[in-house]
């Protein structure tokens, strides 16, 4: 009887024991209670360090030098996934059903902050997104896609959360976004026919982009789904030129897209050059941003003209990327070259 009643009374000690435990969590809890959509969150000044935690498990990491404070809003109907730059390959899809919206008090560009948004490795393994495939994507200015830079990104598997780091100020909207692919990092497309080297564009009001194992780039925005492939041809007849000036290269690039019809395409295009064949032919003097246009005639053309299209919009972007902007596209479909002329004298 002795034995029962020590039992007893220790059975009793540790429902008290426990009882008390989880009280004190519970009190915890609501002292620390995470902030979620709305709440206004103090952030610390002084660069001291502001670690704050969000109930659906975002993350912030930031130091200002003072204080401030921040709203984070949900927006339950942001653009689609699938239009992504700054990185290339499909499919890009979203990894949650919201976006984030976050706004400081006031303009703040001096901050070193991150932001870490959580992924579910389950979810990622059902729809076919690989872990290193995450990625967290910032909604451009002109709000028609979303941008990824590979440069400040960061995945943490042990954590299962992707960040974007390097951050100096936090105002913008974020979605949390995977590649369905096999490879990762930038992929490219290699140029002829086939599936696998077929350029797949969403339509709809966001922008997309596809780059070619060269560096021919090309960023479109078009109102319906189309199709686009891209092919070599050697070549060029001198005679086909504008006077005055010669092809940098033997072949054309030659662009096919297939769409329905009513399908209108805003696109720009980066074309890339070889800054030791331009010095190859002119080698008393190469000026590439004045002397190199890009040219165009029909995709089907055997004996056309080429001439420059867009002149007063391009531009060169000189070293390290040596490639020409094309911009204001309405139509993609024909042959491209690079024309050379004689530079012109600066003032």
């Amino acid at each position: 009887m002795a034995f029962s009643s020590r039992w007893l009374g220790a059975v009793t000690l540790f429902i008290t024991c426990f009882s008390n435990f989880l009280h004190v969590v519970e009190a915890q809890n609501e002292t620390e209670k995470l902030p979620t959509f709305g709440d206004s969150v103090p952030i610390l000044g002084a660069m001291e360090r502001t670690d704050q935690d969000f109930q659906d498990g975002l993350a912030l990491d930031l130091f200002s030098p003072k204080n401030r404070t921040l709203v984070v809003k949900q927006n339950t109907s942001p653009l689609g996934a699938q239009f992504v730059i700054g990185t290339t390959g499909e499919q890009f899809v979203a990894l949650s059903n919201y976006s984030y919206i976050i706004q400081m008090n006031e303009t703040a560009n001096d901050l070193i902050a991150k932001i870490e948004i959580p992924y579910n490795p389950v979810m990622l393994t059902m729809i076919g997104v690989q872990e290193s495939n995450t990625y967290v994507a910032t909604l451009a200015p002109d709000k028609m896609s979303w941008v990824i830079n590979d440069s400040t990104r960061n995945v943490h598997r042990s954590e299962n959360n992707t960040r974007i780091i390097k951050m100096t100020s936090l105002d913008g909207e974020y979605l949390l976004v995977g590649r369905k692919s096999v490879d990762t990092s930038n992929i490219f497309v290699q140029y002829g026919q086939g599936a696998t080297r077929t350029v797949n564009v969403t339509g709809g009001p966001g922008i997309q982009e596809a780059e070619f194992v060269d560096g021919l780039r090309f960023s479109v925005q078009s109102n319906n789904a189309l199709k686009m492939n891209v092919d070599l041809k050697q070549g060029i007849d001198p005679a086909n030129l504008p006077g005055g000036t010669q092809s940098l290269n033997s072949y054309m690039w030659v662009v096919n897209t297939t769409s329905e019809p009513g399908t209108n395409v805003e696109a720009q295009i980066l074309v890339p050059f070889n800054r030791n064949m331009l010095v190859a032919l002119k080698p008393d003097g190469s000026s590439p941003s004045t002397m190199l246009t890009i040219a165009k005639r029909e995709a089907n053309a055997t004996d056309q003209q080429f001439v420059p299209i867009n002149k007063d919009m391009q531009s060169v972007r000189e070293l390290p990327e040596d490639r020409i902007q094309l911009p204001a596209l309405t139509q993609l479909d024909g042959q491209y070259i690079i024309l050379v002329t004689e530079p012109n004298a600066y003032a």
